[in-house]
């Protein structure tokens, strides 16, 4: 399905084509209209989309922090806990691309978002592991 719109006016014999599309920013703003995270279809169109997404982004951030710490917590055991280790290294992987992908968007609220929900489950989870939690929100 395509996001132009077609808008017929009375006396025109032409079609004025409106482009929908995400606003693409390459430089750091704090403007939250028209932005898209990620996914085409979440999309951020008014200030309650804009606050739903920083705490479903700040969760995705802690939920890395949590992975971190399930990961370390499960060192060693059969065959079975390493490949449930490495399940969900593969997820936490994933979860960092995806968080590196939302950075790049360059809005401030979204990048902040990142950031707290890191410094949370950092506080949470380091506190949970006797403070030995890797120090990072690498990529990999």
């Amino acid at each position: 399905m395509s996001d132009t719109v077609h808008k017929h006016e009375a006396g025109h014999s032409g079609h004025e084509h409106v482009a929908h599309s995400c606003a693409m920013n390459t430089s750091f703003t704090w403007d939250y209209d028209n932005i898209c995270v990620i996914f085409p279809w979440w999309r951020i169109r008014s200030v309650l989309c804009l606050v739903l997404s920083c705490i479903a982004i700040a969760a995705w951030a802690y939920s890395y922090e949590y992975m971190k710490y399930y990961i370390r917590k499960h060192h060693s055991g059969s065959k079975g806990t390493k490949l449930r280790r490495s399940i969900w290294y593969g997820a936490q992987v994933s979860i960092a691309f995806l968080i590196m992908l939302i950075m790049m968007t360059y809005n401030g609220w979204l990048m902040l978002s990142v950031v707290v929900g890191a410094i949370a489950g950092h506080y949470h989870w380091e506190i949970k592991e006797g403070g030995l939690l890797d120090v990072s929100l690498a990529c990999h």
